[in-house]
């Protein structure tokens, strides 16, 4: 079993396989193949992939599940976001296949930059995340991810 409090810390240099596998760091990875041990893969609107442990998974369909549907600039998140997203688990070996849609969204190629983010990490191409590292403003999310960054925010998340 493990903890839903998992913490992700550390930076590493990875490749992405021809068979769009990543492998995850030993110390981030949970055993099994079930719903207690995937990762949720949201394609965040800055041009990475934001990968969500089981507990922060709790959390955000908590979040979700409080957004109104009334509100269609937050329901419009919810429907872009969660097509665009997908439950992925380790094999043995401890690799995970990345969806085409979410490689095309980070602009994944060759190397991988996988980032720990406390209680989520993440997965950029090297050379954008260095131009976040320099100047996070300087990426442009366009109008879409603006709007949902906005929604982010207003939500928590």
């Amino acid at each position: 079993m493990f903890s839903k409090n998992r913490k992700f810390a550390g930076g590493y240099l990875h490749s992405l396989d021809t068979k769009n596998r990543i492998t995850v760091p030993k110390k981030w990875r949970f055993d099994g193949d079930d719903e207690d041990s995937a990762y949720l893969a949201i394609p965040h609107p800055l041009g990475y992939i934001w990968f969500c442990p089981p507990g922060k998974i709790e959390k955000l369909e908590e979040t979700m599940d409080s957004i109104p549907a009334s509100d269609l600039s937050g329901q419009h998140f919810l429907m872009f976001l969660m097509e665009q997203s997908d439950m992925l688990y380790c094999d043995k070996s401890g690799r995970i296949v990345v969806t085409p849609k979410l490689i095309k969204h980070a602009g994944l190629e060759k190397r991988v930059q996988l980032v720990g983010m406390f209680g989520t990490w993440a997965v950029w191409d090297p050379d954008r995340y260095e131009q976040f590292i320099e100047n996070p403003h300087a990426l442009d999310a366009g109008a879409r991810g603006r709007e949902t960054l906005e929604v982010m925010e207003r939500y928590g998340l």
